[in-house]
């Protein structure tokens, strides 16, 4: 079967996958977090290549027979530069396909924090202690481990 959707969306990364195409991970109210292949995206005469650059705002037309693909994008708007770091989390650790209004609200404003990113997606620091020895003090967040780690922790481990 084969679904259309309209909808509003944030561009969070893009990939390339082969020689043309390229594989696009979206933000969107409806939909969550999502991932979407653009073929011949990469091709020096298309069109849609420069609206599904991260940090966009679009809206755009996806086609979903198996998987998602863009059929048409318009760029909007874009998001500053300093939420590129929280865009990179959302992509790592959002669930796909459950979308969140308060995420989404935030992160179209382009005023969401690490922090308020984290909290909102189950991982508030408030709860947390260090995944090693159970500190409280100075905790950083690992993607990789999707857990708080302290300072001297986090750098014994990277060592």
């Amino acid at each position: 079967m084969r679904a259309e959707y309209f909808t509003e969306a944030v561009v969070l990364d893009k990939e390339a996958i082969g020689e043309f195409d390229a594989l696009v991970y979206l933000y969107t109210q409806q939909l969550g977090r999502i991932r979407a292949r653009v073929t011949s995206a990469r091709k020096i005469t298309s069109k849609l290549n420069g609206h599904l650059e991260p940090l966009n705002l679009v809206q755009l037309r996806l086609v979903e027979k198996n998987r998602f693909q863009i059929a048409d994008v318009l760029k909007t708007g874009s998001l500053p530069v300093n939420q590129f770091k929280v865009l990179r989390l959302i992509k790592t650790i959002a669930p796909e396909a459950q979308p969140d209004g308060e995420l989404w609200r935030l992160v179209t404003k382009g005023d969401l924090t690490e922090d308020r990113a984290l909290k909102i997606l189950g991982f508030d620091k408030q709860f947390a202690a260090c995944q090693r020895c159970e500190g409280l003090e100075g905790l950083v967040f690992s993607t990789g481990d999707l857990a708080y780690f302290c300072r001297l922790c986090l750098n014994e481990e990277i060592l």
